[in-house]
């Protein structure tokens, strides 16, 4: 079987990798590598514990509240793009417990599968230690508790942190008066996954393309640099994160998606960085110990696709923050800032199964992951290898197919 995957992110070069293995030709197509979306340079959290879709209730208020007090939560760009407004509504219609419902067991079952699927990858240095929670200022054991019970609601395995083991682990500040840790979340280098996972592919045969797709209609038409080249496709992909929408509309196929752009920096590893890790709850702030130093990340900013612009002044800011609950040179001697753009789905979920035959080939969608498309990602591979082998899958995967787009 000849397959065709649009997208050399996690999510494609995932999907190319288990496909591969499998014995299918796999040509995947990606443009260049600045166009990772946020592939390589993000949080590296691999959190089982995020299976409830983004559009939640609760959603609406945090919004609004962040964009007025602009912590950098969440926030619009000053280019956000035509029909941000429409998007931004049907999100909120959206943030409802019937939206749970539907989405949250498939989301589970992908994201557990996925973290299996990397355990069993002995190749990959994992950080297994759990995720913790952290929360700052008065009220924080409060805090805690009511998201631990919110978690346990929702399944998730939760450990309560007493005070002696939350002042044993370095790098937190004496504002972090308390914490949570979300057991089977686990920490990784998102870089280090993406080359393995392109290793992978590459040991089992698939090729990389340097083009953009222009047409998928008929056969995949791909603009090189040397030209327009016409490739045998029996099934293709669409992976290709926030411009997926741009490819799928040569299908006449409007896919609700927009770049949600993020940022991280990474810092210089001290002794006294944190073990695990963390989520750094009252300052929006994802953090993770990394070989090569300690990784911040946070914003979820809507933008445009090829908005790759940092503004300078968020990395400073991004770091102030974190100082709050981690310990951190007040001059570090290096900062490597990074961003890149999430796609975002108009109802918190992925897209992950076939399209309406619009052409020549069955079109698979495996794009939406939002802020989890790491975690998410061996998961959806090995989903979008059984529904191209048109094997069984459960009813809660089959709810995060595109067929809810129409509807």
């Amino acid at each position: 079987m000849n397959i065709v995957v649009i997208g050399g992110g996690i999510i494609g070069t995932s999907c190319a990798a288990f496909l591969a293995e499998r014995g299918a030709t796999v040509t995947v197509v990606d443009a260049d590598k600045p166009r990772f979306g946020t592939s390589i340079g993000n949080a590296g959290h691999v959190v089982v514990s995020h299976s409830i879709p983004f559009a939640a209730p609760g959603m609406v208020k945090s919004g609004l509240r962040s964009l007025l007090t602009q912590d950098g939560a969440f926030a619009l760009s000053n280019r956000p793009g035509q029909g941000t407004l429409d998007w931004l509504m049907g999100f909120a219609r959206r943030c409802t417990e019937a939206n749970v419902a539907t989405f949250h067991p498939g989301l589970e079952a992908v994201l557990k599968r996925s973290a299996e699927l990397l355990l069993s990858d002995g190749a990959l240095d994992i950080n297994t230690r759990g995720l913790w929670q952290v929360f700052t200022g008065a009220g924080a054991s409060e805090r805690a508790e009511r998201e631990a019970g919110h978690m346990r609601t929702h399944g998730v395995s939760v450990r309560d942190i007493d005070e002696a083991e939350l002042r044993a682990e370095p790098g937190l500040t004496d504002n972090v008066n308390a914490a949570i840790e979300l057991t089977d979340d686990l920490g990784l280098d998102p870089a280090l996954l993406w080359m393995r996972m392109r290793q992978r592919g590459e040991d089992a045969g698939a090729r990389w393309v340097t083009g953009v797709v222009t047409d998928v209609r008929s056969s995949p038409t791909v603009r090189t640099a040397d030209g327009d080249v016409t490739l045998d496709a029996d099934a293709v992909i669409l992976a290709a994160g926030a411009w997926s929408p741009a490819v799928a509309r040569s299908l006449d196929v409007d896919l609700p998606i927009r770049a949600a752009k993020g940022y991280s920096v990474t810092l210089p590893r001290t002794d006294t960085a944190p073990t695990r890790p963390m989520l750094l709850m009252d300052q929006r702030t994802a953090v993770n110990p990394l070989s090569d130093g300690l990784r911040l990340s946070a914003r979820y900013e809507i933008t445009t696709p090829d908005d790759r612009d940092i503004v300078q002044h968020r990395i400073p800011a991004l770091i102030d923050r974190a100082r709050i609950a981690l310990d951190l040179p007040t001059a570090p001697e290096s900062v490597q800032p990074w961003t890149g753009v999430r796609p975002a789905s108009i109802d918190g979920a992925p897209y992950i199964g076939r399209l309406p035959q619009r052409g020549a080939q069955p079109v698979f969608v495996a794009t939406g992951h939002g802020m989890i498309g790491t975690a998410m990602a061996a998961g959806t591979a090995d989903l979008m290898t059984r529904l191209v082998y048109a094997e069984q899958i459960s009813d809660a995967e089959a709810r995060l197919g595109p067929q809810r787009l129409f509807a």
